[in-house]
């Protein structure tokens, strides 16, 4: 199935909001931003969330807020102030202004401006109960990403198939030309050497005449490249349906693609084939801008 690698979610649970972005990306990177109390579990985050997706950086913004309890009422019944602490600090300040000849004009606000940590006594977390919370918020925000991604993935996959419907349509006139590519050139080749040879009244060489229609006809032939262009749509046409992420692998057959059509352009010296070739130039690179933002 085709997923894109832009999505949001959101979802909050008690004290936890989280925030995920996803954009494209060539591997699986995954950026995280947690509160400090929450800091030892960071990588726990990172590997939950990297087990659900393939590919793309993924930016995890958490959010907790310890003055919720866990049936989301205001609560400041485990808070009490740490006078040790505070009056250690005030003396260092003290001291402080004294050594530099400072004015002591510390207020209150002034103080807690300083370093509001010392107002209060930290509880020690259960990291465990956390995760039970948190799991379930951070799943609920990575399934938004995930939900926006499929439904950009099939979008997306609707307007490549439109392309490539419309390549193959231009492989079909591109086919079509081939076969009289070399047999214009040979009735071009020999009106003008009628001209040329005709004022001078010499007899053409057939032989020599022949010799050159057959090198040129092998020098512009592009059976190969019309099967091998064939054979990659095909191949791309069947990948686009497997259930794995199929950007890279389509990634890979789009730059198979565009090299095919230029080989044709350059042999083939058709002015038909050349303007279907580039139509076709013009469909791959909006395939391969679109395949850039694929799973």
């Amino acid at each position: 199935m085709m997923k894109s690698m832009t999505g949001y979610g959101r979802a909050t649970n008690g004290p936890f909001t989280v925030e995920i972005q996803s954009v494209n990306h060539k591997f699986c990177e995954i950026s995280v931003k947690t509160p400090g109390v929450i800091l030892p579990m960071e990588n726990k985050i990172r590997e939950f969330v990297k087990a659900r997706v393939n590919r793309g950086k993924l930016y995890v913004m958490l959010n907790y807020d310890r003055t919720l309890s866990a049936a989301g009422n205001t609560s400041v019944g485990n808070t009490r102030l740490n006078y040790d602490s505070a009056r250690v600090t005030l003396e260092a300040l003290q001291e402080l202004g004294r050594n530099l000849g400072l004015k002591d004009d510390i207020t209150l606000s002034s103080f807690m401006s300083f370093d509001r940590s010392i107002w209060r006594q930290e509880e020690s977390i259960d990291l465990e109960t956390l995760w039970i919370g948190l799991e379930a918020c951070i799943l609920e925000a990575i399934n938004g990403v995930l939900s926006m991604r499929d439904t950009e993935g099939k979008k997306t996959k609707t307007e490549i198939l439109e392309r490539i419907t419309l390549i193959k349509e231009h492989m079909v006139e591109v086919e079509k030309k081939a076969p009289t590519v070399s047999l214009e050139y040979a009735e071009a080749l020999k009106k003008r050497l009628k001209t040329l040879l005709g004022k001078e009244k010499i007899m053409m060489d057939e032989t020599r005449l022949a010799q050159e229609i057959a090198l040129y006809a092998d020098k512009c032939d592009i059976t190969e490249e019309i099967v091998r262009t064939k054979s990659h749509l095909e191949q791309f046409l069947q990948i686009i349906d497997k259930p794995e992420p199929v950007g890279r692998p389509l990634d890979f057959l789009t730059q198979e693609l565009n090299r095919e059509i230029n080989t044709i352009g350059s042999k083939a010296n058709n002015l038909s084939i050349v303007r279907a070739v580039l139509q076709i130039k013009n469909e791959l690179e909006k395939i391969r801008e679109q395949i850039q933002n694929v799973e």
